[in-house]
């Protein structure tokens, strides 16, 4: 721990809604750090003023974020990093939040051109290369089939790892996922619409690096989706979910 780790009394205000305030705070205030040991549940109690359930109710809550990790006959760590798959919390918020089709437009439209430009200025020639071999596979695919949701996930997860940026990365996949999440409110994106043409075509702007051409792909994109989601008979402009 990098400093002296301080835990506020919460008496009577609440129970492990105000634990897990008091963790997050020393997250952000530095007193905790990745990788340093938390002092033992029973010591937490004593300095919140709370009962054992209370701590150990917002302990498992973190754990599942993978914020915190617990080891066996050692003790409540801080996680040194996130593993691959960690239950990503801001999805699920995005998720639950009322529909608005004009608003997430224009944050697909905001977000998803702004990192495709840095992807596109940071991608190295490996990148470059598994993006190739992920839009040959789908031009190959769609000429038998129909391509969708796994589709558009895997090319545009994988455009976002290459902006190498963790930050982007984690916001982006949750960002993916609530978009995915409409392609059945607006089952014409996977029938009428060409996934793999314009993957193809996005790539190899991006290998360029020609800003205006990816603009034009995504802009067609946007536009073609946020039509079909306002079409949507189930779908309003500004309808809540």
């Amino acid at each position: 721990m990098s400093d002296a780790m301080e835990l506020k009394s919460v008496s009577h205000k609440s129970k492990s809604q105000l634990v897990l305030d008091n963790l997050k705070d020393a997250l952000i205030n530095g007193k905790l750090r990745p990788g340093d040991k938390l002092p033992a549940l029973s010591e937490m109690a004593a300095q919140m003023d709370v009962g054992l359930s209370s701590i150990r109710e917002a302990v498992k809550m973190l754990e599942a974020l993978d914020i915190l990790e617990s080891r066996q006959g050692d003790g409540t760590f801080v996680s040194s990093n996130l593993r691959d798959g960690a239950f990503n919390a801001l999805s699920l918020q995005l998720l639950l939040m009322p529909w608005s089709t004009n608003a997430l437009v224009e944050f697909r439209s905001l977000f998803e051109t702004a990192f495709t430009h840095l992807a596109a200025q940071n991608a190295l020639p490996e990148d470059f290369e598994s993006l190739e071999e992920i839009v040959s596979s789908q031009e190959a695919l769609a000429r038998t089939s129909t391509l969708g949701e796994k589709e558009e996930w895997s090319f545009h997860s994988r455009v976002l790892e290459c902006t190498h940026n963790p930050y982007i990365i984690r916001t982006g996949k949750a960002m993916l996922e609530l978009f995915l999440s409409t392609i059945p409110l607006s089952a014409e994106i996977v029938t009428k619409y060409s996934i793999a043409k314009d993957h193809r075509k996005l790539f190899e702007f991006m290998k360029a690096k020609d800003i205006a051409g990816m603009d034009k792909v995504l802009k067609k994109s946007f536009d073609g989706w946020g039509q079909r989601l306002m079409g949507n008979p189930f779908v309003g402009p500004d309808d809540e979910r």
